[in-house]
C-alpha cells in the first residue's frame, strides 16, 4: 500500500511539473489570518552566490496532496542578492509536498533557468537521476518531502537550506520568530505551529 502511495505521488508530482500552479498571495505588514486559511513562514537559503543570482527570482512549488492543485511562491524577489530571505503567505489547510526549485543563474549573456525537482534522500539530484536511468533505483522508491497546516493556523516552516543538493530544512525558530515579528505586527508568532517539511 505504501509504494502504491509514493507511485501515485510521483505520478502526480511529475504531471504537476508540467502543470501551471496558482501563486500564493504574501501576508501584508498590517494582515490577520482570513478565517479557515493558515499562514506559513520561515527562511530561504538560495543555491547561487550573490552576484551570480542576478537579480532573477525563485521559486518554489508545492502541490496539495489531497487535491492535486499546485502552488507557486517566491523564496527570493527579483532584484534582491541576499542568500538568505525570509517568507511568509497564506495557503488553504491540507499537507503539502514540494516539487522543485527553479532558479535561474546569471550569465554574461542573460540567464540560465533550472527548474529542479527535490527528493527527499542522501542523494544529490544529479545522482539521483543517474540512478534512476541505470535502473539502480526505482522511481515509485523516490520519496518527497511534506509538511501539513491547519485551518487558522500560523505555522513555522523552518529555514530552506536549498544552497546545496541535497536539500534540508533546520529549526530556527526563535531567530526567524524575532525577525519576523517587527514586520507582521497582528500575527502572534510565538504561539505559531511547527511545519518543517520531512
Amino acid at each position: 500500500m505504501r509504494n502504491l502511495l509514493i507511485a501515485i505521488l510521483l505520478l502526480i508530482s511529475f504531471c504537476a511539473a508540467g502543470q501551471p500552479g496558482r501563486r500564493l498571495d504574501k501576508l501584508g505588514d498590517n494582515d490577520a489570518i482570513p478565517a479557515g486559511q493558515a499562514a506559513f513562514y520561515g527562511d530561504f537559503i538560495q543555491r547561487l552566490k550573490k552576484f551570480k543570482s542576478g537579480g532573477y527570482p525563485q521559486d518554489i512549488r508545492i502541490i496539495n496532496i489531497e487535491t492535486n492543485e499546485v502552488f507557486i511562491f517566491r523564496v527570493k524577489s527579483t532584484f534582491k542578492t541576499s542568500k538568505e530571505n525570509p517568507f511568509c503567505y497564506l495557503i488553504e489547510p491540507g499537507t503539502y509536498a514540494i516539487l522543485n526549485y527553479w532558479w535561474t543563474e546569471s550569465k554574461w549573456y542573460g540567464g540560465k533557468s533550472y527548474m529542479e525537482p527535490i527528493y527527499k534522500g542522501e542523494d544529490s539530484i544529479l545522482e539521483t537521476e543517474r540512478k534512476i536511468k541505470n535502473k539502480e533505483q526505482r522511481p515509485d522508491e523516490l520519496v518527497l518531502f511534506k509538511f501539513t497546516v491547519a485551518p487558522n493556523t500560523l505555522n513555522y516552516a523552518g529555514t530552506w537550506h536549498f544552497e546545496q543538493s541535497p536539500v534540508y530544512f533546520t529549526d530556527d525558530k526563535e531567530q526567524a520568530d524575532d525577525r519576523m515579528k517587527d514586520k507582521y505586527k497582528k500575527l502572534d508568532f510565538s504561539s505559531s505551529r511547527m511545519a518543517i517539511p520531512d
